[in-house]
């Protein structure tokens, strides 16, 4: 019997080497919950925020792992005609190596699978780090969210058409 051969496109950017993805499991929720509040000091979910979403319908979350040592995270979640990207989180010392770029893909493949046309997601105004990551699958600025992250703080809503 033939095996079924994945194909890449050919722009597209390799896996990171030596980093596994694996859904994430309630034993992740400590270390997931640490790596938040080391990101997001200003304003991490709490662990029962995370045992809340884990738990919840029609979404997948998703760990990257480095020598068995959670190091990112993220999540999605399906909801109507839309799927929303809920997280998506890599430990400081290990941006910019694909990490964060290869569960992006992970999360826009299982919304593929959903059939919806699109995806939304909300970024902080001024994250210069994740703004040109999702611009570069394809994700367009639609709206402004004021004070979304606080007070005097936007999110910028983007969306990105999977129908095409």
């Amino acid at each position: 019997m033939a095996e079924a051969i994945y194909v890449r496109r050919p722009d597209a950017h390799p896996a990171p080497k030596g980093i596994t993805f694996r859904p994430m499991t309630a034993m992740d929720l400590v270390t997931v919950h640490a790596l938040e509040k080391a990101s997001y000091a200003d304003d991490p979910w709490s662990l029962a925020q995370f045992k809340e979403e884990l738990a919840g319908k029609d979404r997948m979350y998703l760990v990257a792992e480095k020598d068995k040592k959670v190091i990112g995270f993220a999540g999605v979640m399906h909801r109507g005609d839309t799927c929303d990207v809920l997280t998506l989180t890599v430990d400081n010392n290990l941006r910019r190596q694909g990490i964060g770029r290869e569960m992006l893909r992970r999360l826009i493949d299982w919304s593929r699978n959903k059939k919806v046309p699109a995806m939304m997601l909300e970024v902080r105004a001024g994250n210069d780090e994740a703004t040109p990551l999702y611009t570069s699958f394809g994700f367009v600025a639609i709206s402004k969210r004021p004070n979304y992250y606080g007070p005097g703080v936007t999110a910028i809503v983007m969306r990105k058409e999977l129908t095409k």
